[in-house]
């Protein structure tokens, strides 16, 4: 079957009116430019010229977007199957703070799973432990496959350069997502992570680690994705 099959016709019909229906997030790339957002459809239009998605803008959408020129768009997300789809158009316009774009031909389906990766709110932290080393990471975002985040502190006081190096293994970590007065925190623990990644913000003096998890519980699994589905739905609460 090969690792793409592209979706049209009825199926393409069926699989946008479920995204439709139950909100799923998708991801916005202004192909050209480094605007990349989470979005949602919100509707999907009938024109006597053909049919139309109406896309949710994001807040900090800019007037790269805006511009007189077509812009080309380009959108994946999960869809219910857990597989990775993708589609992009060219033009649309304005109507009110959605986008109008052109219904796509087809939208491919990759045969493989993605780990959708989504911000998260400020103090998620990931503590680790080696050692006599203990850090934590200010989590910038985080999917069903790993986490992002900024070192904000560890209790070496003489150190330099980063604390974790490349391919480094790092064994019962735990995740710390803040509460609120809707509904407490939870923390998701995580038995095998790995460091895939290692950036250095020469300006702020500050290191980012991209980390892969390789081993968790299946109930830590469930918690994580629970969590993950709490972020969507907080990010849909406050776009509408």
């Amino acid at each position: 079957m090969g690792d793409r099959v592209k979706l049209s016709g009825s199926k393409l019909t069926q699989l946008f009116n479920t995204l439709i229906a139950e909100k799923v997030i998708l991801s916005m790339y202004i192909v050209g430019t480094e605007f990349d957002r989470l979005t949602y459809i919100a509707g999907l239009e009938e024109a006597e010229d053909g049919r139309y998605l109406l896309i949710d803008l994001p807040e900090d959408f800019t007037e790269a977007g805006r511009n007189d020129e077509p812009r080309q768009f380009q959108f994946n997300f999960n869809g219910p199957d857990r597989l990775e789809y993708i589609f992009g158009t060219v033009g649309g316009h304005f109507v009110g703070n959605r986008l109008r774009i052109p219904f796509p031909k087809y939208v491919e389906r990759l045969q493989r799973r993605l780990n959708f990766r989504i911000n998260t709110q400020p103090g998620t932290q990931m503590h680790f432990n080696l050692k006599k080393l203990h850090g934590v990471l200010e989590l910038i975002n985080i999917s069903l496959g790993g986490a992002y985040g900024v070192l904000a502190k560890h209790n070496f006081k003489f150190l330099r350069g980063p604390i974790l190096k490349k391919e480094q293994l790092i064994f019962d970590s735990s995740i710390v997502f803040p509460g609120s007065c809707e509904a407490p925190g939870d923390t998701v623990y995580v038995h095998k992570a790995e460091v895939i990644r290692v950036e250095h913000d020469a300006e702020r003096d500050a290191y980012r680690f991209a980390l892969k998890f390789c081993a968790m519980e299946k109930e830590e699994k469930q918690r994580l994705t629970q969590a993950i589905y709490d972020l969507q739905r907080r990010y849909l609460r406050f776009r509408k």
